[in-house]
């Protein structure tokens, strides 16, 4: 199972969501530009476990403590020059703290973790063509209070995203 930590969203940040990529792809000559039930952020990328590991994995989980707060997107951006294009939240601290004590524990548990310095974005399209450049947006967001354990997998040729395990915030 191909595997990873996030946030997903309400209707209505996902709905905020959909409207920028909306106008991205309006922008734009191509691109493959992300189905509504696969915005997400993520928060820890675990990559391929065996199912053994699923207890072991949800028993981490549990052990993260986060109270709820705010989660804020307010800009549209680009990596891989200018071809992965994302919507980026506000590094606020608790968001920060979050994802640090996630990928902490599980590098301590003995799985592999990127290392990379954390950049909080939800993707909105990749491979995409435009001469569009990044802009700001008026902020919108949600009071988050939980994370869920993601299954990604692809279903019919359809990339698939299945929450298997939640944990609420305290």
């Amino acid at each position: 199972m191909r595997l990873f930590v996030a946030i997903n969203f309400n209707d209505d940040s996902r709905n905020g969501l959909l409207a920028l990529r909306d106008e991205l792809r309006s922008r734009s000559a191509c691109g493959n530009f992300s189905l509504p039930e696969n915005l997400h952020l993520t928060l820890v990328f675990i990559g391929e476990c065996s199912p053994k590991k699923l207890d072991n994995i949800e028993t981490i989980l549990e052990t993260v403590e986060f109270e709820p707060f705010e989660a804020t997107i307010d800009r549209v951006g680009t990596f891989s020059h200018g071809t992965l294009w994302w919507a980026g939240l506000r590094r606020a601290k608790p968001l920060i703290d979050l994802q640090y004590e996630i990928e902490y524990k599980f590098a301590i548990c003995g799985f592999e973790m990127d290392g990379r310095k954390y950049n909080p974005h939800i993707t909105l399209g990749r491979e995409v063509v435009t001469d569009a450049s990044p802009w700001r947006i008026k902020p919108f967001g949600e009071t988050v209070d939980s994370i869920d354990l993601m299954k990604s997998e692809r279903i019919n040729g359809k990339l698939t995203y299945t929450t298997i395990y939640t944990r609420k915030a305290e």
